[in-house]
Formats: structure tokens, C-alpha cells, sequence
């Protein structure tokens, strides 16, 4: 399965250059002097393309899947927002596998690591139709990943992974600052995760207070040599930054004012779609 490691280009909705255009300018300037190749992509009903964009599966095939999140279905104007990533990609001239078509499941739910892909247990719940094991089956034989489940913390709404843990590479496993806000449930997730990976860290923090977007550091942008890291303006900034470039000394890692993404309920990663091309 392709990796963040092995990513190369970025592709981000064109609705983002007016609904949060500090962190689009930024962002793309950061993208274009590393020559990170960009796209932007017409035709999304919001900006979050993490979501509903297909999952690369290998070089030339994309797993895509079925993007109905319960938590847009609560009025007219959230269901309008949901865009057809399959059907979007297929117009950009990717190809797609089937195995997934009927499986609802939101692209922010799926943290690749290698050989292992990450998902909430929400995924169960919104696919009442299958059983555990059937559900959990169809997904590795479609990813060709072992399927690691954790916990859904139903305070969280979405039930996404990518908010609560990234992969860093050589088997090992970052955790956001969740201890902040729930340490049992950090607990958990740890106790699911340490039999799947060598090393599992967690970021921390010196104050006391939990700032509401200390969750976002973990939902960076990445390629394969850079690192795009939200910032707030504020010290999380740099003990965050800190952190992460110990645990991935290989890679330069930028920040970008993400004040004006964040307020909408997402990070970097949810508003970037990364693939590998054979980009000429």
C-alpha cells in the first residue's frame, strides 16, 4: 500500500483558496518551493478531499469506497456538501477497484502504515450490514493491509483516526496530545495499538491547559520529503515542532498559519488528497 512516505503529489480543492485563503497561500507557496507538484480540483462540494478521495492501494490503482458520513445526513444543506470522490477521480483519469464500492467509510478514518491501516470503530457502525469480521476482511483484501481497529471516542463525532495517531516510519506510531483530554481513553488506544507496532509515542505538552487545536499538529501534510505542519501562533507551536522532528530527523518540516483551516473542523491533512505519480 502507498504510503505517505512515498507520496509526491498534492492535490487540494479550489474551494480553498476563498474559504480559508491565509492557510491556501501559504500552504501552496510552501508546496512550490519545495517543487511539490499541485493540483487543484474542481468540482468538490467542500474542502475536506482527505475524506472522500479514493485510497492508492499501488502505483496505478486507487480503492475507492462509499462517502455518506452520518454526521452530513442531519439536513439538506450538510447533504449537499458531500462530494463522489470515485466518481470525481475517475474523471482525473485514475483507476479505481470495486472491492470497497458498497463500504461506507471516510478517508479521514484510514491512517496507512505500511503493511497496516488504522481506522476507528466507527467504521462498524455505519456499515450495520456486515458482520465484524466480514467488514474487516473486505477491507484487507481491498488494501492489502492487516486492519487495526481503535476505539471511537463518540465525543469526537467524526471518528476519525487521522485526529488521533500518524505513522512515522521503521514500525513506530505518534499519538496527538489525547492524554489532555481523556487519559482512559488514551489508554485504550495505546492498549490496541503496542501489539502492532514497535514504538508508541505521544505528544505532550507543557502547559496545563489544553488548547482546542493542539489535536490538529498530528494532522500534518505529507510527502515524500517534507513535512507541512500546522501553526496557531501559540508556544504548542514550537514544543510541537520540536517533537516532531525528533521522531522524523530526515524530513524538513515547514509550518503555515492554519488559523483560518482549523476553524472549519479540520487540519492539514483533511484538506490535502497526497498520491505517488510517475511525475515527469
Amino acid at each position: 500500500m502507498i504510503t505517505d512516505f512515498k507520496c509526491n503529489r498534492v492535490y487540494l480543492s479550489a474551494k480553498m483558496a476563498s474559504l480559508c485563503p491565509i492557510t491556501f497561500q501559504k500552504l501552496t507557496e510552501v508546496l512550490s518551493m519545495h517543487t511539490i507538484k499541485w493540483s487543484l480540483m474542481e468540482g468538490t462540494n467542500d474542502i475536506w478531499c482527505r475524506d472522500f478521495m479514493p485510497i492508492q492501494v499501488d502505483c496505478n490503482s486507487y480503492a475507492g469506497y462509499r462517502y455518506y458520513p452520518d454526521y452530513l445526513l442531519k439536513s439538506m444543506r450538510y447533504r449537499q456538501s458531500i462530494t463522489d470522490g470515485s466518481e470525481l477521480a475517475k474523471g482525473l483519469g485514475f483507476s479505481l477497484i470495486s472491492e470497497m464500492k458498497d463500504i461506507i467509510i471516510d478517508g479521514g478514518n484510514v491512517v496507512k502504515c505500511d503493511d497496516k491501516v488504522i481506522m476507528t470503530s466507527k467504521v462498524f457502525e455505519e456499515n450495520p450490514s456486515y458482520t465484524v469480521a466480514q467488514l474487516s476482511n473486505k477491507i484487507e483484501n481491498a488494501l492489502g493491509a492487516e486492519l487495526i481497529v481503535i476505539p471511537w471516542d463518540i465525543n469526537e463525532f467524526f471518528g476519525h483516526s487521522d485526529g488521533v495517531c500518524r505513522y512515522i516510519g521503521n514500525n513506530r506510531l505518534l499519538l496527538t496530545s489525547y492524554r489532555e483530554i481523556d487519559k482512559r481513553m488514551t489508554d485504550r488506544f495505546i492498549r490496541c495499538l503496542e501489539p502492532h507496532f514497535k514504538e508508541v509515542h505521544e505528544l505532550h505538552f507543557r502547559s496545563k491547559r489544553s488548547k482546542s487545536t493542539n489535536w490538529a499538529y498530528i494532522n500534518w501534510l505529507q510527502t515524500d520529503n517534507i513535512i507541512v505542519m500546522p501553526s496557531f501562533d501559540t508556544q504548542e507551536d514550537i514544543e510541537a515542532l520540536d517533537q516532531i522532528s525528533s521522531y522524523m530527523p530526515s524530513y524538513k518540516i515547514e509550518m503555515v498559519d492554519s488559523r483560518d483551516l482549523v476553524v472549519h473542523g479540520g487540519g492539514l491533512n483533511c484538506c490535502s488528497w497526497t498520491t505517488y505519480e510517475n511525475i515527469r
